[in-house]
């Protein structure tokens, strides 16, 4: 099965490879790109389609392994990790940072830019080059604030979300910002209580929806499953006064008791990570004590698919592994002895699924797990030890799988790593039959700290891994050894492969073709072949006949399973004679509408020559009527500007006698005074 396996991917790389240099060399037409039709294992961006990337949804996902996209150097002056650390065969480490003083979750935005949560300082802006090098700002204080800081941090549209131990903030923010954060507004009161010391975390979907959990970190027999809570609020449309966690927003899920972060997977559905308190307890029906409990009972991977659900907490425990006949095995259900009483059967209440809603996967006792980060599959890379990886970025087997980080607790060896749980490919669900994949750990056991102690995670466009250690104020980048020969490699393996199955059937073929000329020709040389043979060949014979047999029924089916992929390949041969005949049809269709097309725009052409004439004809006896009428509005003016002349005279002419009137009564009265 592995062999088929390594086949059918090896196969697909080819393929994919192959398929990717005759798109470069091809030079297409604009006209066909609309027509370019889907890559196995890639998807088509860019406004023309033509840029291919890898789907990591693919069973086989396109690889593309080119040197100079590799990020394959190191930060100029490498830090020392503070603990050695082991890492999984076929990978690498490197210190990006071990400047931030207890940082805890991280998040990467659009621009490949890192954001660090510090429980104690803030906010920090990491900026870095592909090399890891890189360049620290505190863009947010803690000191600001009257509340311990939390750990919750998550970007929606243009916004950055940040948490206290009691209320969410929300300041502005544009993806690879490297300055202060300003303009905060407060959208969201009593998470916790005033006495509370939790730092509550945030996840915001693709959605708009912000979930949020509350915790309990004490067990006393007045809990409930109301106490553990994860609810769910619509940012899309905060209040103008903001949200009050204790009376807004949707109850999503509770008995849930939620630890560490958060996480999507591919399909937004929400993922987090619930830890046994630290009581310990006895059970004496189970056979155990106080210490033995403690390593009996598993802590949980839950997916919250199922809004309103109770997933089991206060009442119920998982068993991971239990040496009693009582056991049930790995992931059975178990009720808690602070709850039980003698009325009622809380075993049997645990174990019904309408009560309690079982983990997705129990994870091993006392590792502290803190966070759970699914790989979008990102710049993922194929290969194995023998060929080193086809880029640096996680297995493309990874995409939409989950990353655990485990904490560990001070003084216990548990925990202290960071592990990949295998995943089924078909239903998307946990391996349980498989062991998570180490990928870091710390090399010693943890007896003293400060400790390797994995707190956040996230991805960058390379498809690395960033692991936050908070103990040891260290950011640590996770990649796959690159070889520029692993596509290479894995393309001949492929080709030895299909080689040697080509050459296993016509070596059967000749064998038998032999046979049949070592056949006596008639029926006379065989019975002269058979009375000359010697008794002690018969049972020679009958055992090349036995052979001949099993070699002809090894033919037979052979030929059989050959057939339907004969039949298969005709049917795809007589399909793709009937397209070319559609194909050929659908020209000749095109070719007379071209020829049609062509007609009418000469017959348009024609009219609009036709109407052009026309139009300049009308035009022309239109400009000379205008002429005309410009000429007689001439005389006219011309008229009457004389006209205004004549009045003008006779006017003046009035004028001038009016005063000579004037003048004469004046002498007259003048002569009559002077009498």
């Amino acid at each position: 099965m592995r062999k088929q396996y390594v086949y059918l991917i090896t196969f697909s790389l080819v393929f994919n490879v192959g398929l990717t240099k005759r798109l470069i060399k091809a030079s297409i037409p604009n006209s066909n790109q609309q027509a370019l039709g889907n890559v196995q294992g890639a998807l088509r961006l860019g406004r023309t389609n033509q840029d291919l990337v890898p789907d990591a949804s693919s069973d086989h996902p396109l690889v593309l392994s080119n040197l100079e996209d590799q990020p394959l150097c190191h930060p100029d002056q490498p830090a020392s990790p503070v603990k050695n650390l082991k890492v999984l065969p076929g990978y690498e480490y490197f210190v990006l940072t071990n400047q931030i003083t207890g940082p805890k979750k991280i998040i990467m935005d659009k621009a490949n830019h890192l954001l660090v949560v510090s429980a104690n300082k803030g906010i920090y802006s990491v900026r870095m080059d592909k090399c890891g090098n890189a360049n620290l700002q505190q863009i947010l204080d803690a000191d600001l604030f009257d509340e311990p800081f939390g750990n919750g941090l998550a970007l929606y549209k243009q916004y950055l979300y940040m948490t206290t131990s009691k209320s969410m903030y929300r300041f502005p923010y544009s993806d690879g910002q490297h300055s202060p954060l300003t303009s905060g507004v407060k959208i969201m009161s009593n998470i916790y209580s005033a006495s509370s010391i939790e730092t509550p975390d945030v996840a915001i979907d693709m959605f708009g929806y912000a979930y949020i959990p509350r915790t309990v970190n004490e067990l006393h027999d007045r809990l409930d499953p109301s106490h553990a809570t994860i609810k769910r609020f619509d940012f899309r449309f905060i209040p103008e006064n903001g949200y009050d966690f204790e009376v807004d927003g949707q109850v999503f899920s509770v008995g849930t008791n939620t630890r560490g972060l958060l996480g999507f997977d591919a399909q937004a559905n929400l993922w987090g990570i619930s830890g046994l308190l630290s009581t310990s307890f006895q059970r004496q029906d189970m056979g155990l004590d106080e210490e033995q409990s403690s390593s009996v009972f598993a802590e949980e991977l839950n997916k919250y698919n199922e809004p309103a659900k109770s997933y089991g907490f206060p009442y119920c425990l998982t068993e991971h592994s239990m040496a009693s006949k009582v056991a049930k095995g790995l992931g059975g259900q178990w009720g808690h002895p602070m709850f039980m009483n003698s009325s009622f059967s809380l075993d049997d209440y645990c174990q019904d699924p309408s009560n309690n809603i079982p983990p997705a996967a129990p994870l091993a006792p006392n590792e502290y797990a803190s966070s759970v980060h699914f790989y979008t599959g990102t710049f993922c890379s194929m290969g194995d030890l023998s060929t080193a990886g086809t880029s640096v970025g996680l297995p493309c087997n990874w995409t939409n799988t989950p990353v655990v980080a485990n904490h560990g607790l001070e003084g216990r060896q548990a925990g202290h790593s960071v592990v990949h749980l295998p995943f089924d490919d078909l239903n998307h669900k946990p391996r349980w039959d498989k062991q998570p994949e180490i990928l870091l750990e710390q090399s010693e056991p943890c007896l003293q700290s400060p400790c390797f102690s994995p707190f956040g995670l996230a991805h960058d466009d390379y498809g690395r891994l960033y692991v936050s250690s908070d103990e040891t104020n260290e950011v640590i980048v996770f990649r796959r050894t690159y070889s520029e020969m692993a596509a290479q490699t894995l393309t001949n393996m492929m080709e030895q492969t299909k080689d040697t199955a080509e050459n296993i059937q016509p070596e059967g073929k000749d064998e038998k073709v032999d046979k049949e000329k070592d056949k006596p020709v008639n029926k006379e040389e065989d019975q002269v072949a058979n009375k000359d043979s010697k008794p002690e060949h018969k049972e020679e014979d009958k055992v090349e006949n036995k052979d001949d047999q099993d070699e002809n029924e090894k033919d037979k089916e052979e030929n059989e399973k050959d057939n339907p992929a004969n039949e298969e390949h005709k049917e795809e041969n007589q399909d793709d004679k009937e397209e070319n005949e559609e194909d050929k049809e659908e020209n000749e269709e095109d070719k007379e509408e071209n020829e049609k097309d062509k007609e009418e725009n000469n017959e348009d052409k024609e009219e609009n020559e036709e109407e052009d004439k026309e139009s300049k004809q009308e035009d022309k006896e239109e400009n000379e009527e205008d002429k005309e009428e410009d000429k007689e509005d001439k005389e006219e003016n011309e008229e009457d500007k004389e006209n205004e002349q004549e009045d003008k005279e006779e006017n003046e002419q009035e004028d001038d006698e009016e005063e000579s009137e004037e003048d004469d009564e004046g002498e007259e009265d003048d002569n009559e005074e002077d009498d």
